[in-house]
């Protein structure tokens, strides 16, 4: 019960970070990854250091449980907010039904114009579905082999992230 309201908490405290720091001349992008990094290694720390057999009930785990419910709200807003046009991170039904609709419309669409909207919007969303897959992959693998010191992939990535926005954000990115 209490995740939901830190959701939406986070989402309304990201989105007020990041209009602090669009009023100051700031990119958005760089925070809110360093932001959603501070989340998940917060909750990769605690769940480590809880053990192999943490309680739920536990206060740590409450804890642990609401910091990876703030880095997944951070990242949700960061997509909306400095990623503006990119597919969803998160809503891969959504991204998998708009791809298969936009393939159909590759095939069956009469008006080239149709037809290239859709090859345009298929070649930005496959990516995000195939990555998405080989995360849930690595993650399950992960986990099965390290049990909760596999957060450190999602932490590792999120640095690797906030290190390669320093190049988009510089005009040095794509």
């Amino acid at each position: 019960m209490l995740s939901v309201p830190v959701f939406v908490v986070t989402l309304g405290l990201t989105r007020l970070l990041a209009g602090a720091l669009e009023r100051i001349g700031l990119a958005s992008l760089r925070p809110l990854l360093l932001l959603q990094l501070l989340l998940l290694v917060g909750f990769l720390v605690l769940c480590v250091s809880a053990g192999p057999r943490i309680d739920p009930d536990a206060p740590i785990a409450i804890l642990a449980g609401m910091l990876g419910v703030s880095a997944m709200a951070v990242q949700n807003a960061l997509v909306q907010i400095s990623l503006k046009g990119a597919p969803s991170t998160a809503v891969m039904t959504t991204n998998i039904t708009r791809f298969m609709m936009d393939v159909g419309d590759v095939m069956l669409a009469r008006r080239p114009a149709d037809v290239a909207k859709a090859r345009d919007r298929a070649m930005c969303t496959w990516p995000a579905i195939v990555g998405f897959a080989i995360g849930c992959g690595a993650g399950a693998i992960c986990e099965a082999a390290i049990g909760l010191r596999s957060l450190a992939l999602p932490a590792g990535l999120a640095l690797l992230a906030v290190a390669m926005s320093a190049n988009i954000e510089g005009g040095q990115g794509p």
